[in-house]
């Protein structure tokens, strides 16, 4: 059995095929997909995963919401799941700035946060990201 028929529409490399995939006026970066504005889409790892995963930081509608996804993405690797921003939790989510320079998620306003944010990692709270 063979792969199926590539549509027409979909052979065009620069057709959009879907409008959140990488929107207009954006450069596919190794961090993520950044727009004129902000970072779109940001890479998240977690230490201990080998595979990481990209999160649209503009469908969030705040921190909460992020902490749920990644739950969703990442939280089958632990026996306990993710539980981000509980006092309880194992672990913490960092993120790196415009400046290189990694920071704790939550640590300014939501919208400052999607201005600024490049790549998100998840750690272990008895290490340090370096």
């Amino acid at each position: 059995m063979g792969w199926p028929q590539l549509k027409s529409y979909m052979k065009n490399s620069d057709t959009v095929v879907h409008p959140l995939m990488i929107p207009q006026g954006c450069d596919d970066e190794t961090e993520g997909v950044q727009s004129s504005e902000r970072w779109v889409y940001v890479k998240v790892n977690m230490d201990g995963v080998v595979v990481g995963r990209k999160v649209c930081i503009l469908d969030q509608a705040g921190y909460s919401s992020l902490a749920l996804q990644l739950e969703e993405m990442f939280g089958k690797h632990t026996m306990s799941g993710l539980q981000l921003f509980k006092t309880e939790s194992e672990f913490s989510l960092f993120y790196r700035d415009q400046n290189e320079n990694w920071r704790i998620v939550g640590d300014i306003p939501w919208k400052a946060f999607i201005n600024c944010v490049k790549r998100l990692r998840i750690v272990r709270k008895d290490h340090e990201v370096s």
